[in-house]
């Protein structure tokens, strides 16, 4: 892409003023690893269910210090469910029927260890679990051969930030939405409504990591398993009336979790986290674990490793194309990986710069 580095270190500044201030410390009690373990707070609103019909739960650690104003949801992933056999078999897999319980709050984005997370660690952090399997977007239920399911993600979406709002979220000065894979879909269906939680006096911004999915053109020839789900999300689910209207109104509805075809709307500023080798989209589109057998394994024949190069130049294609739009950011990466901002490669560096690709100013 043209001025692509251009475009990485405008992502960087757009966000760089989401940060917290240096020199807290978090007194929360904690994993060996430092990570807060956090009990999980249940949704009051009763229809608030997850597939199984047992309540929807996320995981609160209050802010502290220069931090306590600022407020960060992250949106947790683990892919969908398209029919009542696959969303039964999701429920068995994911352990989605069990309440939730205590749990830490891990990785880089949502840890209060200072050192692995000098931007948030002192922010109040929200870990919402993914349990629905419609990121976040369904609105419906069946009961078929005694068997019953609720599709209920739109709704526990806005219970949950209901019950944000009430807690003190409202009064942020600043908020970040964020998600990785289905979350990170989820982040960008909901950006710009997350932003109208908020008054003009707070700065809002969304992120998304490892969920700028598209549909590929040039290899067409494979039944695309993303067509099948999203096909399924909107028959089954009742996404629908979830998604951004701007998009549904030129675009059937299953072309709408694709973030290529909602960007262009999206007027919060977000920021995209992606690798061009990912590892679901790559699966995804060839319908086959081949590539993850040999990537692994560092042994893949030169006809697949043109495919995945194909697919990388696919993605680079349908990326926005603003290189001086300080409310889109972009940063792609070449790792063969699904999601990246929980992980050890957090901390990223830009080759011409040498500047470290975080939200975070310099100098704390």
């Amino acid at each position: 892409m043209k001025n692509f580095g251009e475009i990485l270190l405008i992502l960087v500044t757009s966000l760089a003023p989401l940060n917290a201030l240096c020199g807290e410390s978090s007194h929360a009690a904690s994993d060996p690893s430092g990570n807060d373990i956090v009990n999980p707070t249940f949704v009051k609103d009763a229809r608030a269910v997850c597939l199984a019909g047992n309540p929807a739960a996320y995981y609160y650690s209050k802010g502290f210090g220069k931090g306590v104003s600022n407020w960060i949801v992250y949106l947790q992933g683990g892919g969908w469910c398209m029919n009542i056999t696959d969303c039964n078999g999701y429920i068995q897999r994911r352990g989605v029927g069990v309440n939730a319980t205590a749990a830490a709050l891990h990785g880089n984005l949502l840890s209060s260890n200072k050192k692995k997370n000098p931007d948030f660690f002192n922010w109040n952090r929200i870990d919402v679990r993914y349990c629905d399997a419609s990121s976040f977007t369904g609105n419906s239920e069946i009961n078929q051969n005694d068997t019953k399911l609720y599709f209920r993600g739109a709704i526990i979406f806005k219970a949950i930030m209901q019950e944000l709002l009430e807690s003190g979220m409202g009064n942020a000065k600043n908020a970040l939405l964020a998600g990785s894979s289905a979350g990170g879909v989820a982040t960008t269906i909901y950006c710009d409504r997350f932003r109208r939680y908020f008054s003009n006096t707070s700065r809002v911004k969304c992120f998304s990591d490892g969920g700028y999915f598209f549909l590929s053109k040039k290899h067409m020839s494979q039944r695309n398993t993303f067509l099948s789900m999203f096909d399924g999300l909107i028959k089954l689910h009742g996404s629908k009336n979830a998604l951004p209207t701007s998009c549904t109104s030129r675009l059937s509805p299953e072309m709408c979790f694709f973030p290529q075809n909602l960007q262009a709307d999206i007027q919060t500023p977000i920021f995209f986290l992606m690798s061009a080798f990912d590892q679901i989209q790559i699966e995804y589109t060839m319908v086959t674990k081949e590539f993850d057998t040999c990537a692994n394994g560092r042994n893949c024949s030169l006809n697949q490793i043109k495919i995945m190069q194909d697919i990388r130049s696919e993605l680079l294609s349908v990326l926005p194309k603003q290189s001086h739009n300080s409310k889109k950011g972009i940063l792609i990466t070449s790792p063969y990986a699904h999601t990246q901002v929980l992980g050890p490669s957090w901390y990223f560096r830009a080759a011409k710069t040498g500047k470290r690709m975080v939200f975070r100013q310099q100098g704390c």
